[in-house]
């Protein structure tokens, strides 16, 4: 709805805080990257969403001081691919924490599909591309095995699952419940 408090976990480029703002949203988000926060902080300024989006430099580490049962929504696309499962369960866990009750969670990632097949076409079209992006950031990612499967765990309900591009991606949709 208008004027939703959404957090964004892992902004990147800024794409989806600037659509969630063309939406009515207020963001906050936040990137472990310098580059990706100085980044957005310039297109903030660009486009004259200052009102509407704050960022800052944190993974997701910092999300401890992030203020409790704040958000309407919590948004993440790409980013829980790139953490170690300790990781991701501490963000969850925080992303439970810091959302109102009812409040939604939407992540979208890389997952390991379902079939034997489908998993040795996802590695042959991942290694080279692995490859080049560890020589170039020294940064890798890995598929989730069961992204649902860790935010159910968390606390939340599920309302929706998609597998797309192959089943080697998952957009998943849930609720933290109201009680």
């Amino acid at each position: 709805p208008q004027g939703a408090a959404v957090l964004e976990i892992g902004c990147g480029t800024g794409e989806l805080a600037a659509m969630l703002i063309g939406r009515g949203s207020v963001v906050d988000a936040f990137d472990a990257s310098p580059a990706m926060v100085e980044f957005v902080r310039e297109r903030i300024a660009e486009e004259e969403l200052g009102a509407s989006l704050t960022v800052r430099h944190m993974g997701v580490d910092g999300m401890d001081s992030l203020p409790s049962s704040h958000y309407d929504a919590a948004v993440s696309t790409l980013v829980f691919s790139e953490l170690t499962a300790d990781e991701r369960g501490y963000a969850l866990k925080h992303a439970a924490r810091i959302l109102k009750p009812g409040g939604h969670l939407v992540i979208a990632d890389e997952v390991v599909p379902r079939k034997v097949s489908a998993r040795i076409l996802q590695w042959a079209v991942r290694a080279p591309m692995l490859a080049a992006a560890y020589l170039v950031s020294r940064a890798s990612t890995r598929p989730i095995a069961d992204l649902a499967g860790e935010v159910a765990e968390a606390g939340f309900h599920i309302d929706k699952e998609v597998r797309s591009h192959g089943d080697a991606f998952s957009l998943v949709k849930a609720t933290l419940p109201a009680g």
